[in-house]
């Protein structure tokens, strides 16, 4: 048996079924970003036009790098180590994204500052026709009409660096203003130590762009569109981002963490509707910074307060008053604590009364009975005639006489307190509706209710067989 130096042979028709799993026009961002990676270059055009009368297109990528294409066999050596893998800021890696577009060619001539090589049904051939600067890919690709538009919105969504100008079909991709931008820690690949890759972590500019009509949004690889994203924008992240061979997908916890950050960089623009977006919910969970947490949920909720289960008057006071009132069903444990930590939303009882008094941090005791003026005794005595005439119960009776206390009267148990400091004990009137409320406690506690409602009229209403007066 006849030996050989290769230990691999790569089916053409094979790599190319891997490479089009997503189709045929993610391959044709290919050529564009390996001449955006070279330095010195100014210029990249990009022209794809169908083939008459054949479900077919032509493929045509020029640039002027000064070094131009460095090695011809990087056209035809499969994973041959990048020179770009040591340099986060270059979008190279895998060194298999020409192969991938080769594999789908009928035939392709690749013509630079080394020499040219040609692609065809007998196999590739290696030419010294050459250029002074730059490269020019030309390829002929099986594509139906629908796909090669798909392919031209696809390329048009490309957001070129500064100081490159781009074409596509003649027309000039225009720079892209974003609408915010920040510098976040994000994972990236670098060289390993041993060669291969590593993971680590380092500083970059995050860039988030508007949508342009007609466009989804998408997480961006140094203005290469490389997956879909949730949230409503394109976000760039200006260096190696963490993808797999075929550049089709990130990892879900990279696109989480991704999602996290735009979240807090967008938390002041963002409106309610993009609030309540799933993206969003999720982002809260990790999100770190406590003001954008605020925003965050005052965009998604707005005033808003946390159910109370013990202060159901606090809840439909807050209802009542236009608040949303959250329940805890409504986000995720994870997005609690975050919400909690920031302050976020706070318990209904918090922001409104919940019909409760509230006792006084100095233990302000009642009046002794005496020293109870004659005025005093005499509000005691109507109290229990009231209650006893009204409702059929006996009551006790407490006075307090702190302008400092934070009630008029209040009902606890059988026992009815009055702060005469703040009550005219002796005119009728006042006192009646402030005993007509308080007596209707003795049945009801929740003011809120239909129930207390009409305790406090059958109370009024029976005050018309009461003898008594002060």
């Amino acid at each position: 048996m006849k030996n050989t130096a290769q230990w691999f042979t790569v089916d053409k028709a094979g790599l190319a079924a891997v490479a089009t799993r997503r189709g045929t026009a993610p391959l044709l961002l290919e050529p564009v970003q390996n001449a955006w990676d070279e330095e010195g270059v100014t210029f990249v055009k990009v022209d794809l036009s169908p083939i008459n009368g054949k479900p077919q297109v032509t493929l045509r990528v020029e640039d002027d790098s000064p070094d131009g294409f460095r090695d011809l066999a990087d056209a035809y050596t499969l994973y041959k180590q990048s020179y770009k893998i040591g340099n986060p800021e270059q979008r190279g890696r895998f060194n298999v994204g020409e192969k991938f577009l080769l594999s789908v060619a009928s035939e392709a001539n690749i013509i630079s500052t080394t020499g040219s090589i040609s692609f065809g049904p007998d196999g590739r051939k290696l030419e010294r026709k050459k250029t002074e600067a730059g490269s020019t890919l030309t390829a002929t690709l099986k594509m139906k009409r629908e796909e090669l538009d798909k392919s031209l919105v696809l390329l048009r969504s490309m957001i070129p660096p500064k100081g490159i100008r781009t074409t596509i079909n003649g027309e000039v991709l225009r720079q892209r203003k974003p609408i915010a931008e920040d510098t976040r820690t994000l994972q990236t690949e670098i060289k390993g130590d041993e060669g291969g890759f590593k993971l680590t972590r380092r500083k970059t500019a995050i860039s988030i762009h508007k949508l342009l009509e007609g466009e989804t949004p998408h997480l961006y690889e140094m203005g290469i569109p490389v997956d879909k994203l949730d949230c409503p924008w394109h976000v760039d992240v200006a260096q190696k981002v963490p993808l797999s061979v075929d550049r089709g997908s990130v990892r879900q916890a990279f696109r989480l963490d991704v999602e996290r950050h735009i979240a807090e960089i967008m938390a002041d623009d963002v409106t309610p509707e993009q609030a309540q977006g799933g993206w969003m919910g999720t982002a809260l969970e990790a999100m770190e910074d406590e003001d954008a947490i605020r925003s965050v949920i005052k965009a998604r909720v707005g005033d808003a307060v946390i159910f109370n289960p013990l202060s159901p008057e606090s809840n439909k006071r807050a209802s009542d008053a236009g608040y949303a009132v959250i329940h805890g069903r409504q986000f995720s444990r994870a997005a609690w604590e975050k919400i909690k930590l920031a302050g976020a939303i706070v318990p209904s009882s918090h922001k409104f009364d919940d019909g409760k008094m509230k006792s006084d941090p100095d233990g302000i005791p009642p009046v002794p009975g005496d020293q109870w003026t004659r005025a005093m005794k005499r509000l005691a005595e109507y109290i229990k005639q009231f209650a006893l005439g009204t409702t059929g119960k006996s009551v006790g009776v407490k006075l307090y006489n702190d302008s400092g206390l934070g009630f008029a009267g209040l009902c606890g148990g059988r026992t009815i307190s009055i702060n005469v400091a703040v009550t005219k004990i002796t005119d009728q009137f006042q006192v009646d509706q402030l005993l007509i409320h308080e007596c209707a406690h003795l049945k009801v506690s929740d003011h809120l209710t239909n129930a207390f409602y009409n305790e406090c009229c059958r109370i009024g209403a029976r005050l018309r067989t009461l003898e008594a007066t002060l």
